[in-house]
């Protein structure tokens, strides 16, 4: 091994007059549950890589002056996707006070290889051993003395999730006298090609890091450099004329001169001892559920169940009784209420705005916010449990046959949040087909505010039936995947470097339940702050436009309004989708549009519109193609912009857009359409639908007895399989 103990001194002093803290590390090493405890915050903490897709900063919570940097988790300084380059670009021109890297203790050598590229920057540096209390649990015990002096910087055991050891990491951080951490030293080749290069560098900022991408001969490193262009220009001429006196090296030398001195640190610093480690039954625990959860045959039915099982008790059990409570127990009361006050005032149009605008509009909101705190308290449950890791990696597969892949999962499950993070999830994805398409067929997945529209339609007109609102989720899965296919025919011609999806599966873990209900409560906070400013101002602006006619005149009867007059111009587009079922066509067209401000909206105007509510306002198929279309329709204004911005070209962003469209339209169509000639010719329909499953049926069943014709069933691989070495194949 190099020695890796090189250029030591003793200490460095840093006494900003506000300090600059980086948290930087491996995706799923606890960054970002680190930063909620500094700052106080409630970033969302997943049991996946990827959440953490771009800058976050806070204020640390004893100190105001110290600002803490939340960057998206890298496994190393050579950025290949969005949220690396974001990381890479802040520790390269951000210029911190000090970098605090964040290593899962439980996963050393793979950590420390950021490490390592971390000691050649021009930053202090601080390491955190995290998770501490899993690494015990697994009998693996770590000398931080040993790395200290290897590293030079300081180390210090902690355990964020317990919130252990953090006040001794920010004491010694805030104290501004850091121990100077040392680098590797490497080949000869490799430290000639650094010397050599060390006059072109040594006015530069991370310089020795410079060096080394150059001596790679990686001239992107060029490019980020926080320099003006003819600076740029003058020091790539000078390193053209330097590359062949630099000798033949490559970034897999230097990688692998790093991990081989790595890997002998950790047999020095880490000492493993199985015996009688609890881990050693949680993890045979793990593989026993996952034989079952990541069977094959078994993996999707139980993931249907399991989702099945928690949109019946959001949505038709415990939620749906909480919903009704409010909806029609609170609600009602507080109109008897204003309207008592109103009783002997002359001023109707005063009382109406109030009665049928703020309260109807607001509260029919606000009701459904026990319904989608439910929900995100059993996603949070599956999140920490480690099963939604299990999902992303069968669902990989999959997806990479319809043009996307194990990153476009979890940006899928956080569009079930919200489609504005999901859509800037994506930048974990490198190539920009899968991105692009990911970031067009996101908005399909049911987001909170959709969820409002699921719970008021399925309380109200479909019967309180959960199985119904399960549907529209699968249905959603069904639009991802047509879509995917469709999307994967248009792209067929465009080439790009395949994304490799990497899943770390966890061992399961109980949810902590204070995590748990923090996310419960931050989701429904964020809909009651939604209530109260969007919803609110959006509820007033309706009932100006459904109370006046064009000549600014107070209307009693909406059908006069000016919101009628631009509900009825559009009222025959959506007739073929049975939004006019119930003779209600001009409001149910009106809600679609209004959605575009945010999909919570959609509920509010129908509850102005509608003066006795949604029953008996539309038949039960045309409100299921209503909430269709509003699912798979353009999304809101906010995440209509980050989609553009993300794709980072109008056209491309155009594109999404009618392409979700189309989609809304054709699919709310289809099961309008298809769904009337069910209930008008019932056998003849079951029998062309029988029909045609039996042709598929038989179709595949053909395909695969031609596709395995002569295999040997004794022998795991078929003959058709070229890969297939077995002496016993015939």
């Amino acid at each position: 091994m190099s020695n890796c103990c090189k250029n030591k001194t003793t200490t460095t002093t840093v006494t900003p007059s506000k300090l600059t803290i980086a948290l930087c590390g491996n995706p799923n090493s606890g960054k970002t549950t680190l930063f909620n405890i500094l700052t106080g915050s409630n970033q969302k903490v997943g049991n996946w890589p990827g959440v953490t897709v771009e800058q976050k900063l806070g204020s640390y919570k004893k100190d105001s002056s110290i600002t803490i940097v939340d960057t998206p988790g890298i496994y190393s300084l050579s950025p290949f996707t969005i949220d690396e380059q974001i990381a890479h670009k802040y520790l390269m021109e951000g210029k911190p006070d000090l970098v605090i890297n964040i290593v899962d203790s439980t996963n050393l050598e793979r950590n420390l290889f950021l490490t390592s590229q971390l000691m050649e920057l021009d930053v202090p540096v601080v390491v955190a051993l995290n998770m501490q209390d899993e690494a015990k649990a697994k009998g693996i015990y770590i000398n931080k003395d040993i790395l200290e002096g290897y590293f030079g910087c300081a180390f210090f055991a902690i355990s964020a999730a317990k919130n252990q050891g953090i006040d001794q990491l920010m004491d010694y951080c805030i104290a501004g006298s850091y121990q100077s951490k040392t680098h590797f030293a490497y080949t000869t080749p490799v430290e000639d090609a650094i010397a050599k290069l060390q006059p072109l560098t040594d006015a530069l900022d991370n310089k020795r890091w410079v060096s080394l991408k150059l001596a790679e001969k990686d001239k992107t490193i060029i490019k980020m450099l926080n320099l003006e262009d003819s600076q740029k220009q003058l020091i790539t001429s000078t390193y053209n004329n330097l590359k062949e006196q630099l000798g033949d090296i490559v970034s897999a030398q230097i990688a692998q001169q790093r991990y081989e001195q790595i890997s002998a640190i950790v047999a020095k610093a880490q000492t493993v001892d199985r015996k009688g480690v609890k881990t050693e039954k949680a993890q045979h625990i793990t593989e026993q559920i996952d034989k079952i959860v990541l069977n094959k045959w078994l993996a999707f039915p139980i993931f249907a169940l399991i989702m099945s099982l928690v949109f019946v008790v959001s949505i038709g059990t415990l939620g749906g009784f909480l919903t009704d409570l409010i909806n029609e127990q609170l609600t009602p009361w507080m109109q008897d209420v204003v309207n008592g006050w109103f009783e002997n005032a002359n001023v109707e149009w005063l009382r109406s705005l109030v009665v049928d605008g703020i309260i109807a509009g607001v509260m029919g909101v606000v009701g459904f916010v026990p319904q989608i705190m439910l929900l995100f308290g059993f996603i949070a449950i599956l999140e920490a449990s480690g099963y939604m890791s299990r999902i992303a990696f069968i669902t990989d597969k999959l997806l990479n046959k319809i043009g996307l892949g194990g990153r476009s999962f979890v940006s899928m499950i956080l569009g079930c949040g919200c489609s504005v993070p999901a859509i800037m999830a994506t930048r974990t994805i490198k190539n920009i087909n899968e991105r692009n398409a990911t970031i067009t067929l996101t908005p399909f997945m049911p987001c909170s505010a959709k969820l409002a529209i699921i719970s008021s339609f399925t309380t109200y007109i479909l019967g309180g039936n959960a199985l119904f609102a399960i549907s529209f989720y699968f249905l959603s899965i069904l639009s991802v995947i047509l879509g995917g296919l469709i999307m994967k025919v248009f792209n067929r011609k465009k080439t790009n470097a395949s994304d490799t999806f990497i899943m770390e599966l966890p061992t399961y873990r109980a949810p902590t339940p204070a995590n748990v209900l923090k996310q419960m409560w931050e989701r429904g906070k964020s809909f009651l702050i939604k209530a109260g400013t969007i919803i609110f101002t959006a509820s007033v602006i309706l009932w100006l436009v459904q109370s006046f006619n064009f000549r600014f005149e107070f209307v009693n009867d909406a059908n006069d309004s000016i919101l009628a007059g631009i509900g009825k111009l559009i009222a025959p587009l959506f007739a073929p989708l049975g939004f006019n079922d119930g003779g209600y066509g001009w409001q149910y067209s009106v809600a679609t549009l209004t959605g575009l401000a945010a999909k919570e909206v959609v509920v509010s105007t129908l509850e102005i519109l509608l003066p006795n509510g949604l029953t008996g306002t539309i038949s039960g198929l045309g409100a299921y193609s209503f909430v269709v279309y509003n699912l798979l329709t353009v999304p809101c204004v906010a995440a209509i912009s980050a989609s553009f911005t993300e794709q980072g070209n109008w056209k491309n962003g155009l594109k999404s857009v009618a392409f979700q469209l189309v989609t809304a339209y054709v699919v709310s169509l289809a099961i309008y359409q298809l769904g009337s000639l069910a209930n008008k010719y019932t056998a003849e329909f079951v029998i062309v639908v029988s029909l045609i499953a039996i042709a598929f049926a038989l179709y595949f069943a053909i395909r695969y007895m031609i596709r395995h014709r002569g295999c040997n069933y004794e022998c795991d691989h078929c003959p058709h399989n070229e890969t297939c070495t077995r002496d016993d194949r015939k």
